[in-house]
């Protein structure tokens, strides 16, 4: 599903399973303010219409040379059999369930496939050129669930009997 703006714009409904996901929270990694962000990962055969969409608006802002459109800066990049997309925002997406309900206190882990509406934007910066990805809302059609860091609500340990006993410590013979 595409629109065509006055801008150097396309809107893009893009599906597929998540991989670095910052729904809930913003990432910080590389800094302060952070952003929110999702890396996508759809089938090589599933990707053509996207990367038509994402390219033809990178071929508006840079021009019809192939060599230009070969070193622009793209939102996705090839990894064997699948594109990765990478979508991100300043904002906090509204995330939906597929039955068109809110999910505000479930937390979206690796694995959850959702569509995630974006806007492709053009740019031409002194860094160079290409497109980004613009996150807006985010519909989940298969929760992955979790509750925040992986296994900070558990015990990292196995459930064990309380010994008193001290492991036998070897005699150093002086030489």
């Amino acid at each position: 599903m595409t629109n065509v703006n006055l801008k150097n714009e396309k809107n893009i409904s893009l599906y597929g399973e998540g991989e670095f996901i910052y729904l809930h929270e913003k990432d910080n990694a590389f800094g302060d303010p952070g952003e929110y962000k999702v890396t996508l990962k759809v089938p090589k055969a599933n990707a053509g219409e996207y990367i038509r969409e994402i390219n033809s608006v990178i071929e508006k802002q840079v021009g019809p040379l192939k060599e230009l459109l070969d070193m622009a800066k793209k939102p996705y990049k090839v990894v064997g059999d699948e594109v990765h997309f990478k979508a991100h925002s300043q904002f906090k997406p509204t995330i939906w369930n597929k039955d068109q309900t809110k999910l505000t206190d479930k937390i979206v882990w690796k694995g959850s496939t959702m569509w995630v509406n974006c806007r492709c934007t053009g740019y031409s910066k002194a860094m160079g050129q290409g497109a980004t990805l613009l996150m807006g809302p985010v519909q989940i059609d298969k929760l992955v669930e979790g509750t925040g860091a992986p296994g900070a609500d558990r015990c990292p340990f196995p459930n064990r009997a309380v010994t008193e006993s001290v492991l036998p410590v070897k005699e150093v013979a002086n030489g």
